[in-house]
């Protein structure tokens, strides 16, 4: 699902936290979401993009952090972001594959704990998980804003 842009795999991941656990559930939508994204990565490569697609501002974003490793990391966090525009960040700045699959692996790790747990939350009623689930929600959206302030202000500076 990370290859289709606007598409969100957010169902499949809280179902499969449903259905396996959140430990369990954790690993499959970590591993999946950090597979998915490699294989993404690879296919833009093949691909011939639209001119549109290449001037999105969210990309535009994506390119220009001070610390572009971090804005990557954190734009694999926030699940409004689609993954394929921060895979084509990537590609386009050439991140050796080794600082891309560790930056996705420590940008999908979030969602994918907070899909699996909060699956298992709902199918359980753990209202108290679900509310520390929606808490750090609000934290890595924070952090994303912060993240974004940071960026404008180093670009006016």
């Amino acid at each position: 699902m990370n290859a289709i842009p606007g598409l969100s795999n957010a169902v499949i991941c809280v179902f499969i936290g449903l259905c396996y656990g959140p430990w369990i559930g954790l690993l499959v939508n970590w591993a999946g979401n950090i597979l998915g994204n490699c294989a993404v990565a690879a296919l833009l490569s093949h691909v011939k993009l639209s001119h549109k697609f290449k001037q999105n501002k969210i990309l535009d974003s994506l390119t220009h952090y001070r610390h572009p490793a971090l804005g990557l990391t954190v734009g694999y966090m926030v699940p409004i972001i689609p993954s394929v525009l921060v895979n084509y960040a990537c590609a386009t700045m050439k991140i050796p594959r080794k600082n891309f699959i560790l930056m996705v692996a420590v940008g999908m790790f979030p969602t994918s704990a907070l899909y699996a747990f909060g699956g298992d939350a709902l199918f359980k009623g753990n209202y108290t998980r679900l509310l520390v689930i929606v808490v750090l929600i609000v934290i890595i959206l924070l952090l994303t804003r912060f993240v974004h302030q940071r960026r404008v202000e180093a670009a006016t500076e």
